[in-house]
C-alpha cells in the first residue's frame, strides 16, 4: 500500500489514542501519559493511513532557543517509503532557527544524518530495580526549594523554561533536591523514569538518584549522559542494567544552550 501523495497534518490530543496503536505496531510500550505530554507541549506530525490510524508520526518540542525531535515512527506495513523522512522534514520547518536535538538507535541513525544532524554524544538507557549502597540520598522538595529549582533549571539548560517545567514538575511522583541540584521521578508504563538530574557534582548526582529511589517502587528507567562513564558504572552496580546507547544528534551539529557538565540525565530522551 503506497502513500506517496499523502499529506502531512497536524497531531494533537485528540490523536493520542492513534499515536498509541502506531506505536504499539513497531513494539513501542503504550506509554500513555508520555505521549499526552509530548501533544499537549510540543507540535506532532502525521500520515493518516488509508486503512484507519496513522502510517506515520513524530512530535517536535520547542523551548526558547532549543527544541527537540522525537517518537519518530512509521507503521511496518508502510515502511521504505519515506514516511519518516516527510514527517521528520516538516518537523524541522517548524523548528525554524532553534538548536534541534534528537535521540535515536543505531537503526534510525543514517536517516537523521543523511538530513544534516551530527553527533553530539547520547545516553546509557539504564533500567532494573535499584540495590541501595546505603550512600546519602537527597531530601525530598519543600516550598522554600521550588525557586531553586527554577533557578537550576534556567542555568543547566542556558535559558528559562518555567513553562516546560511546570508541567514536568506536575507530571512527577517524586522530586528531590540537595543544596546544588535536582531529579525527578516520573511513572511512565508501570515504571519510574528519573530525569533530570542536574547536579553540581557527580556526589549529588547519585545523592539524588538515591533519593528518587527509595522514594519509588518497583523498576527504574534512567538515562545517563555519555560525559559520565563513572556514573553510568555505578548504576549498572546498583541493579539499574544498560540495555543500550541512545544517541543524541544536533542539526548541522549546533552546540546546545547551556552547561553540559552539570546535566547528568535528561528528563527523557524525548524532551531531552
Amino acid at each position: 500500500m503506497l502513500l506517496a501523495d499523502a499529506s502531512v497534518r497536524s497531531l494533537g490530543p485528540a490523536d493520542l489514542s492513534a499515536c498509541l496503536d502506531l506505536g504499539t505496531d513497531r513494539g513501542w510500550p503504550r506509554e500513555e501519559r508520555k505521549w499526552a505530554m509530548l501533544l499537549d507541549v510540543g507540535r506532532g506530525f502525521g500520515i493518516d493511513a488509508p486503512d484507519g490510524g496513522l502510517a506515520a508520526a513524530a512530535v517536535l518540542t520547542r523551548t526558547g532557543p532549543a527544541a527537540s525531535v522525537s517518537m519518530v515512527v512509521v507503521a511496518e506495513r508502510f515502511a521504505r517509503q519515506g514516511l519518516g523522512r516527510r514527517v521528520m522534514a516538516r518537523a524541522l520547518e517548524d523548528a525554524g532557527d532553534a538548536v534541534v536535538s534528537l535521540h535515536t538507535t543505531e537503526n534510525a541513525r543514517p536517516l537523521y544524518e543523511s538530513m544534516g544532524f551530527e553527533s553530539d554524544g547520547g545516553c546509557n538507557d539504564h533500567r532494573g530495580r535499584f540495590a541501595d549502597d546505603g550512600g546519602p540520598g537527597a531530601r525530598p522538595i519543600g516550598p522554600a526549594d521550588v525557586a531553586r529549582v527554577y533557578e537550576l533549571d534556567s542555568a543547566a539548560q542556558g535559558f528559562a523554561r518555567r513553562e516546560l517545567l511546570n508541567r514536568m514538575l506536575f507530571e512527577a511522583e517524586h522530586v528531590h533536591v540537595t543544596d546544588d541540584g535536582y531529579a525527578l521521578g516520573t511513572s511512565q508504563a508501570g515504571v519510574t523514569v528519573i530525569g533530570p538530574v542536574v547536579a553540581a557534582d557527580e556526589d549529588q548526582a547519585r545523592a539524588l538518584i538515591r533519593g528518587v529511589a527509595r522514594a519509588a517502587t518497583g523498576d527504574l528507567r534512567l538515562a545517563v549522559d555519555h560525559r559520565f562513564p563513572e556514573l553510568s558504572a555505578w548504576c549498572e552496580a546498583r541493579g539499574l542494567a544498560v540495555h543500550g546507547p541512545a544517541p543524541r544528534l544536533v542539526l548541522h551539529g549546533k552546540a546546545l544552550p547551556g552547561p553540559a557538565e552539570v546535566r547528568f540525565s535528561p528528563y527523557n530522551t524525548a524532551l531531552g
